[in-house]
């Protein structure tokens, strides 16, 4: 009793509280599950909408992604695409060429391209029209010098150049102290620069500057990310001697209105602090900066996007160009209206005049229609040559068989067994014959009722193995005979010469 009302006095009875917990304490005592909170009706309804409107949501954002997708691919299905290809036998140096310009043209180009030596042009123009190709640079060498061809799918027109002079890229970035190639350079088509083209140009002129700038994507100024722009392609056209300098760069931004020392470090740049005993002094004396991290002579502009890393909307930065490579300077000789034929519109080294070039434009559907011919031709006795080679092979069988034959013969006629190669011989006919009827035009009435032709096949395979297999016993079993012949023939004649001598 003492210990009870001590107990009470002191508030340490047993808690007959109604509360959540004390309700979850009682339930568990009990050996009953824990009590869950269950919502009422108007919570449960809200709980549903909630989920209905994520599901709307979520199919709402999907139909969004699908489309862009989509438009993505209508996009870049629009874009030119390029092929660039050797032909011919062409060296290494001007393969490494070839390589090097798939980079520039990238990521429109066929970068893993392989050429076989039986691929010609014309596989190139049919495959590459099925697959949305919009032109094909084709790298030859002659005995003068190093061609480039210009192709425009899938109707023309061909731009012949002479390459004058070319540098391979890798020559291009060992001459330069700073050299900027990354995989995010070539993951975006480089900017089209023209320079030296102007109005009331020759006509062949207008048509090399559409040409080159219809190589490359179209750029909506109002629309178009400038960070995305990394690189960009110049085509200058010296108009002293006529040539065409094609050059490849990467675009650099910095900020500028700042010391080097911070422009480092907005760039995420880590500096060497190791001469400086406090980090107010890498920023108070720029003076200990190496010659390559001063800052390079070149013109301020206003950017009207942000460009990351320092280059913010509305401020000033400089643009650097960093040459990636190849060079090439080129010279235009010949412009045809087709791929690779059809009327020539212009020629460097040859003029014609009104009466000849009349002249020939009466002959034109003439000369296709011979070229037509001669192509057909040349098909026609590629087929024949094939058909005697077929031909010659079937000969070349057939004497094998008949020596085959000759030579069982007369291993017949050494062991006395001439009937039975005969009449293996005639079944061997009759097998082929059978085999040949089997395998004609099956149709109606008898045919319907015969086996597949894998079953027959089958079949005539398994009747061959156990002829061939009979005819072996047959022939190891007449040889067997034969030996045992000649050795008792042997053994007396043996004895006789013992007696004799020799």
């Amino acid at each position: 009793l003492l210990r009870g009302s001590h107990f009470k006095q002191c508030g340490m009875g047993k808690r007959t509280g109604k509360g959540k917990s004390a309700k979850a304490a009682q339930a568990g005592d009990r050996g009953e599950a824990q009590m869950r909170l269950n919502f009422s009706g108007k919570f449960a309804m809200r709980a549903e909408k909630r989920a209905r409107m994520k599901e709307e949501k979520d199919e709402v954002k999907k139909l969004r992604d699908q489309v862009a997708v989509q438009s993505v691919n209508k996009d870049k299905a629009k874009e030119p695409h390029s092929i660039v290809i050797p032909s011919g036998d062409v060296g290494k140096f001007v393969k490494r060429l070839v390589r090097d310009y798939r980079r520039v043209m990238e990521p429109n180009t066929a970068a893993k391209l392989k050429v076989m030596k039986r691929n010609n042009i014309r596989d190139f123009v049919a495959t590459g029209a099925v697959l949305g190709v919009t032109h094909m640079m084709v790298f030859t060498r002659s005995e003068m010098s190093v061609n480039m061809r210009l192709m425009r799918f899938p109707q023309g027109p061909t731009l012949t150049f002479r390459v004058k002079e070319y540098t391979l890229m890798r020559d291009v970035l060992s001459s330069l102290k700073k050299s900027m190639v990354f995989e995010e350079l070539y993951k975006s088509a480089p900017l089209v620069i023209l320079s030296g083209f102007k109005e009331g140009q020759p006509r062949h002129l207008g048509l090399v500057q559409t040409t080159f700038q219809n190589m490359f994507p179209s750029i909506n100024v109002d629309m178009v990310n400038l960070a995305s722009i990394r690189r960009c392609v110049m085509v200058r056209y010296n108009e002293e001697d006529d040539t065409i300098d094609i050059r490849h760069y990467s675009i650099k931004t910095v900020p500028t209105g700042m010391s080097n020392s911070t422009k480092k470090l907005l760039q995420s740049k880590l500096p060497d602090l190791s001469r400086y005993k406090d980090i107010a002094d890498y920023f108070e004396n720029p003076g200990h900066l190496s010659d390559s991290e001063m800052e390079e002579e070149s013109k301020n502009v206003d950017l009207a996007q942000d460009l990351g890393r320092g280059c913010k909307k509305g401020g000033q930065t400089q643009i650097r160009l960093l040459e990636l490579g190849p060079r090439l300077t080129v010279e235009l000789i010949k412009v045809e209206q087709e791929i690779d034929e059809g009327e020539v519109l212009y020629h460097k080294h040859v003029t014609k005049s009104a009466a000849e070039i009349a002249e020939l434009k009466s002959k034109a559907p003439r000369v296709k229609k011979l070229r037509e011919r001669r192509r057909k031709d040349i098909e026609l006795k590629v087929v024949r040559k094939l058909e005697r080679a077929n031909d010659r092979k079937k000969e070349e069988a057939e004497e094998q068989r008949q020596i085959r034959e000759a030579a069982a013969r007369k291993q017949a006629m050494a062991t006395g067994q001439t009937e039975e190669i005969e009449n293996e011989n005639a079944k061997d006919r009759e097998i082929a014959a059978q085999r040949e009827r089997d395998e004609g035009p099956r149709g109606g009435g008898e045919g319907q009722n015969e086996a597949p032709p894998f079953k027959r096949r089958r079949r005539n395979e398994e009747e061959e193995e156990e002829e061939t297999e009979q005819r072996t016993m047959k022939k190891s079993s007449s040889v067997k005979v034969a030996l045992k012949k000649f050795s008792r023939r042997g053994g007396r004649g043996g004895g006789r010469g013992g007696r004799g001598g020799k």
